[in-house]
């Protein structure tokens, strides 16, 4: 089996899944190979709770342990429940990055059941409308798509205590706008780097 547990900086990452609501052309998992600073991230199979909780030395020694991979980890809502509570049982301060379609992919909302469980959640909005957002990141779902994530931002304020709405600065991309949107919303925001050389 592939990398379920990494590191970087001060955080520790799950990889659970490899399956995504989006099919972002520049994600870096297609460039990379499915690679990440000397971690293949690409799983021969899902890993079970077990297999995730035995990864993990020791929670303390991290500022969040994040759920975050080559895929939305919220595809496996019951997974990542189960896994986030033996994790907050151990002083683990826990986020999620998620592409926000959640609620659209099951068909009802689910923030209710991460309430105590998670502190934080990072939803990733990478265009400033429907049309744009929809050719930038191929969602599943998508035009409807830009509006879901949005819906599910503001939604999460109540039941998450941390909420942010994040965007990649890709070059075609006028992040200002998006930030603009995040704040209508009530939500901070914060820009992620586009990162495109080689992998490291």
């Amino acid at each position: 089996m592939n990398t379920i547990f990494y590191t970087l900086g001060k955080n520790g990452y799950l990889n659970i899944t490899n399956r995504c609501m989006m099919a972002c052309p520049y994600c870096i998992k297609n460039k990379w190979n499915n690679k990440f600073y000397g971690h293949d991230l690409k799983l021969e199979k899902e890993p079970s709770v077990d297999e995730i909780i035995k990864s993990i030395d020791d929670v303390k020694k991290y500022e969040e342990i994040i759920f975050c991979g080559y895929g939305d980890a919220l595809t496996r809502l019951d997974a990542l429940k189960e896994t986030a509570k033996i994790l907050k049982s151990k002083g683990a301060k826990i986020r999620i990055n998620t592409a926000g379609l959640a609620n659209r992919y099951y068909g009802k909302n689910i923030l209710p059941e991460l309430e105590n469980l998670i502190d934080a959640i990072s939803i990733s909005l990478n265009g400033s409308a429907a049309q744009e957002h929809n050719l930038l990141n191929k969602p599943q779902f998508g035009e409807e798509s830009f509006d879901e994530i949005i819906k599910f931002a503001k939604e999460a304020k109540k039941y998450i205590p941390i909420v942010v709405i994040t965007a990649v600065e890709l070059p075609s991309l006028d992040i200002s706008k998006v930030a603009k949107i995040a704040k209508d919303a009530g939500i901070d925001f914060r820009a992620r780097p586009y990162l495109d050389n080689d992998e490291k």
